[in-house]
């Protein structure tokens, strides 16, 4: 077994370790004493969510090894928590973490509802909070803080870049299937901001339904331009399908938002897929030589495909290289740690992200067409350019000015597939720690 696999198992054993057991397991930090830099990763790594949460630290893990496991010199220690899809197991995790470790950075890969419930516990804890997950509207307008800052790809991005597609299309007329809750309502209200058209109907199916003729049978009657699909998970999985076997693909477009149609989820699929329409701040053959690098080296890893979820941890831990760097370790220095994140001086795998005064991204939003490689394989096929310098809204309700001009021009984008490109050299595996610890037992040392 290579050292990549070796220190993957440990990872994997010391999750699963009561307190004192993981505390016996070697050391991973360095003998030669040097400070070293503690990344708190807060996430879904099981029940509802894992996918997501999952893959985003494992971009934070792929990034960090191909740094050496080391920003501006200085050992990267990540330890991760699991709040398993629970508002008040994250808050429990989130408290433990910060008396634990010494942390300087915390990242979060959870709900909104689980955000809701640690974010008030975080930034009293004053350490920098990097957010990878969908996070509660009021933290990018009136709530917004100098210690958060968000690089996922807000919701509500994706319905505008939807929206921008309908127009460019010139499709007018539109069915909007989706879950029985105030999300669909907000992704309706996020589109109709960037398309004038008209929604002919709203369906939304019960929860958990797994048959979907009541609403095919009214497609079919409206004969919309195209259909919105708002439904994940399972639902969206038999719609699709059921979409395909009625026929309806050959005559109606069905488009969705990147996470119902990541790449893992393509292959359960399988046919009722190809052709679909999906918009994400991603796309996996965009031409940029840290994406290339990004695939090559996950792939190897993890024998999976690289997801939107993966490309904003991997972000994440880049972006934090970067203000390392420029502030040659000082991760007391506050004020100058905040500067060199506002500046996000780094290469993103997305092709360009900067922060608005909010400390929200400023991102594109790509439209994907799920073809098939080379290989057979299901894949996302880079179609253009939905919007090119997408704004959070509530930029305006923020009362974040900043003192300085952080803002780089953003790097131009390429609206062009990558060619294949060999895998760099992967750095060894940094030192990292993943040992939660179990919720009905003290921390002991």
């Amino acid at each position: 077994m290579g050292r990549r696999a070796v220190s993957f198992a440990l990872l994997l054993a010391a999750a699963l370790l009561p307190p004192k057991m993981a505390a016996a397991l070697p050391n991973p930090t360095s003998a030669a004493g040097n400070p070293t830099i503690v990344i708190g990763v807060i996430a879904t790594l099981s029940g509802p969510g894992a996918l997501a949460g999952q893959d985003e630290l494992d971009g934070v893990i792929t990034a960090v090894r191909q740094l050496g496991g080391r920003f501006a010199n200085q050992e990267v220690k990540v330890v991760a928590v699991d709040d398993h899809g629970s508002p008040d197991t994250a808050l429990q995790v989130t408290q433990r973490l910060l008396e634990r470790e010494k942390v300087d950075f915390v990242m979060t890969a959870v709900s909104q509802a689980s955000m809701a419930a640690i974010i008030r516990t975080l930034l009293d804890s004053r350490v920098f909070i990097l957010n990878l997950d969908a996070i509660p509207t009021d933290l990018a307008g009136a709530g917004c803080n100098p210690s958060l800052f968000d690089l996922s790809t807000p919701p509500e991005a994706l319905h505008e870049a939807v929206g921008a597609v309908l127009t460019a299309d010139k499709m007018h007329r539109l069915v909007v299937i989706g879950p029985d809750t105030p999300q669909t309502d907000m992704a309706l209200a996020a589109l109709r901001r960037t398309w004038t058209g008209e929604v002919v109907t709203v369906l939304r199916p019960r929860h958990g339904a797994a048959t979907f003729a009541a609403e095919l049978d009214a497609v079919r009657r409206l004969g919309p331009d195209a259909v919105y699909s708002l439904l994940t998970g399972g639902m969206g999985l038999a719609f699709v399908r059921d979409f395909a076997a009625a026929g309806l693909k050959a005559e109606i477009p069905l488009i969705g938002p990147s996470n119902g149609f990541e790449r893992p989820l393509l292959a359960a699929m399988d046919e009722s897929a190809l052709d679909i329409l999906t918009v994400s701040s991603w796309s996996p053959d965009l031409d940029q030589p840290v994406n290339r690098r990004l695939i090559a080296d996950f792939e190897a890893e993890y024998a999976r495909p690289v997801t939107s979820w993966v490309v904003q941890g991997y972000d994440a831990a880049l972006l934090l290289d970067s203000a390392m760097r420029a502030t040659n370790g000082r991760t007391g220095d506050r004020d100058a740690v905040r500067n060199a994140l506002r500046r996000a001086d780094f290469a993103s795998a997305r092709g360009t992200l900067r922060f608005d005064p909010n400390q929200q991204p400023t991102l594109a939003l790509y439209q994907r067409r799920v073809v098939r490689d080379t290989k057979g394989r299901l894949t996302l096929e880079l179609r253009g350019i939905a919007l090119r310098d997408w704004h959070n809204r509530h930029i305006g309700e923020c009362p974040m000015r900043w003192s300085e001009e952080t803002l780089a021009a953003p790097r131009p984008l390429k609206a062009t597939p990558a060619s294949p490109a060999p895998a760099a050299p992967v750095a060894p595996p940094p030192p990292v720690l993943l040992a939660p610890p179990p919720l009905d037992s003290d921390i002991t040392e």
